[in-house]
């Protein structure tokens, strides 16, 4: 844990025992880990969040690929077009 042994643990408890006295240690230690505490639920809370958005996003993006293509139907080119009409026409030839 940060690169601390069990002699730099007692020497840090010491000196806190030393400074703050026996009476407050317990309030600053439950102080410490609720605050401890809503930083993970904060944290949990955020990733879940992002995780709900990730997943919606990709949910939006398999629907609009799942979507079939409605095709109209297709318009031939326009010679094509005129070619077709100029046989359709009665002939006039005497």
């Amino acid at each position: 844990m940060f690169g601390i042994g069990t002699s730099e643990i007692l020497i840090i408890l010491l000196l806190a025992l030393l400074v703050l006295g026996p009476k407050e240690i317990p309030k600053i230690a439950r102080t410490l880990g609720r605050g401890l505490r809503e930083i993970e639920r904060a944290k949990d809370e955020l990733k879940q969040s992002i995780e709900f958005e990730a997943d919606e996003a990709q949910e939006e993006d398999s629907n609009d690929n799942t979507q079939p293509d409605i095709k109209t139907k297709e318009e031939p080119e326009p010679s094509e077009k005129l070619d077709k009409e100029m046989n359709n026409l009665p002939s006039n030839r005497v």
